[in-house]
């Protein structure tokens, strides 16, 4: 564990107090710690069962308020086996609208001993039913088996992974995929769990129907009922304000689609009500400061221009796709990362690292992507992920390369994942400047050059670093008028500067060079990751939507685990299928 002074005066760390004995932290006490200076501790984790634990280590320092440290380890069993009858699920061809046949995912103790499933975490299109969400005993000789089936919400191949936490065993994981295919019959396509809702406050809820002949008419089967102060229109949208009776719990009712020539269908869909979260839950959507309406992703955008100023599209024209000469140039970089020793030598026996760089919109949802990637069977071993981004840690100040969070990153982060910064190939980035103000688009120019900034840090930091991916910030309209994090529209108008500064790199500015052919490297190919800003509860063109319950109660960091869940099934999914990152994130 390393303490950092980021302050400008000597700070002295004068005791360590751990929560649980299975916890210690050793080292020199007290320690005076110089203005942006560091010192190392020590931490051990000496289970006594084989069991989950959980601990906090607080430390104190002379004139500055204590701070507390979260830990978890698991104590392993060496007699208890969890044995998995599958380490990938394919579900082929499912059409829109309809629920494949389930297959079983069986988990068996083949050992001596009993263990315990503590944990199943499954992304969408796909889920489970078998595992009920609490802790389930599997004792020698026994299986506990879930159903496992895919509902797909597009036309083409889907992936997705399960995360099994077990008690006394390390997580395990299976790959899912599936291929959605047209319909040939009126369906409803809507997924069958909706989004969520929160107590008293605003909803809404796009119903989708596909095949048939449109327009749909929509309305509710006989005997069903919204939760109150929702309603249905006859265009497939649910709405209101939930009323102050309504309690937490799961609704369910059937909703029918009618299309021009009468022919109908129905499904059941589940409405999961959720308390209050402290967040401003009413802002389920956010305007354009003209007048224009609703603010429109930028992946939707298209030609369209926000504000009268910029064209929508992440890359040029209005366009989502990469460059063609650019994705070859991606794509070539790609096929040359190859394991790496820890002096940056290729190594049959090395490894390579995929880092993420920003603050704790980053580093958050970046745990619960480690934790699935880590136990997914389809990523590539050779590869290691290090979370190297740190709560505070502004593109503004990342921008600087003697900043003192590099030196977390260097000295901590990397270390600790058994790594150096001559191994890391790829990163993600995923930053904003806290408290942003001004006019668009003169407001992201600052944030636009802290991003071209960063880019050229990590070639400086990680010599052999060939590829970074930028994403922007989800919805936080529902922090408005609570926090001033990074408010809307500043989230939204962020995937502007990415685009931006992707943009000049395209255009061959020489400041962000990475082809040696053309002058000094000064750094890595960059491109969009995911994109996955969408406003609030109006559905963007792939569904995507952000519930109050996708986010903390300030509004702006996703929610543990179902926020973090979503980005990190956002970021999986492009990592599984980009062209310039399957190459070396997949098993060959």
């Amino acid at each position: 564990m390393t303490v950092y002074n980021l302050g400008t005066t000597n700070v002295t760390v004068t005791s360590f107090t751990s929560s649980a004995r299975e916890f210690l932290v050793g080292g020199t006490i007290p320690v005076t710690i110089a203005p942006a200076k560091w010192a190392n501790f020590t931490v051990t984790f000496d289970p006594d069962t084989a069991r989950a634990f959980t601990g906090t280590v607080t430390v104190t320092f002379d004139s500055l308020p204590s701070q507390k440290v979260t830990l978890n380890g698991t104590g392993t069993s060496s007699s208890a086996i969890a044995t998995l009858n599958h380490s990938s699920l394919t579900f082929a061809s499912q059409p829109l609208g309809t629920i494949s046949p389930s297959q079983p995912l069986t988990i068996t103790n083949t050992g001596t001993t009993a263990f315990k499933v503590t944990g199943v975490t499954v992304t969408n299109p796909f889920s489970q039913t078998g595992f009920s969400g609490t802790s389930t005993k599997v004792s020698p000789g026994a299986s506990l088996t879930m159903q496992v089936s895919y509902f797909p919400t597009a036309i083409g191949p889907a992936n997705g992974s399960i995360l099994i936490v077990y008690d006394s065993l390390p997580n395990a994981g299976v790959s899912l995929s599936g291929t959605g295919a047209a319909a040939t019959a009126l369906g409803v396509s809507t997924y069958p769990t909706l989004p969520s809702a929160t107590q008293s406050a605003a909803y809404q809820a796009d119903l989708t129907a596909t095949a048939g002949t449109p327009p749909y008419t929509w309305s509710l089967a006989s005997g069903s009922t919204l939760p109150s102060g929702l309603s249905l229109s006859s265009a497939g949208i649910i709405s209101g304000t939930l009323a102050s009776t309504v309690t937490t719990g799961s609704y369910t009712f059937t909703a029918k689609a009618k299309d021009s020539k009468s022919v109908t269908a129905s499904a059941a869909l589940t409405l999961p009500v959720y308390a209050a979260t402290g967040s401003k839950c009413n802002t389920i959507s956010f305007n354009a400061s003209d007048g224009s309406g609703p603010l429109v992703p930028i992946n939707d955008l298209g030609t369209g221009y926000y504000l009268g100023a910029e064209e929508g599209g992440l890359y040029a024209n209005g366009s989502n796709v990469r460059p063609a000469s650019h994705d070859a140039s991606g794509v070539s970089l790609a096929q040359g990362i190859q394991p790496l020793d820890g002096n940056g030598n290729p190594s049959p026996t090395g490894k390579y690292a995929f880092i993420a760089i920003g603050e704790s919109i980053a580093q958050q949802p970046f745990f619960e992507f480690t934790a699935l990637a880590h136990a997914d069977p389809s990523v590539n071993t050779n590869l290691v992920i290090v979370n190297g981004a740190t709560g505070g840690a502004t593109a503004s100040l990342l921008a600087l390369p003697n900043n003192n969070f590099w030196n977390v990153i260097m000295n901590d982060y990397l270390p600790n994942a058994g790594v150096t910064a001559k191994q890391v190939v790829a990163a993600w980035v995923n930053d904003v400047n806290g408290g942003p103000s001004g006019t668009f688009p003169s407001d992201m120019t600052k944030l636009q050059g802290n991003f071209e900034s960063i880019a050229q840090n990590l070639l400086t930091k990680f010599p052999n670093i060939k590829i970074a991916y930028f994403s922007t910030i989800n919805y936080t309209g529902y922090s408005n008028g609570l926090k001033n994090l990074s408010n809307e529209p500043y989230s939204y108008e962020t995937g502007f500067a990415v685009k931006n500064a992707i943009q000049d790199q395209i255009n061959g500015n020489a400041n962000l060079n990475f082809d040696p052919s053309k002058g000094p490297v000064l750094a890595p190919w960059i491109a969009w990751g995911p994109y996955y800003w969408a406003n609030g509860m109006l559905p963007s063109s792939d569904g995507l939507v952000w519930t109050c319950q996708d986010l903390q109660n300030d509004g702006t960091h996703p929610s543990d685990p179902v926020g973090r869940v979503k980005v990190s099934t956002q970021l999986l999914n492009f990592l599984k299928t980009d062209d310039t990152s399957s190459i070396w994130f997949l098993a060959p």
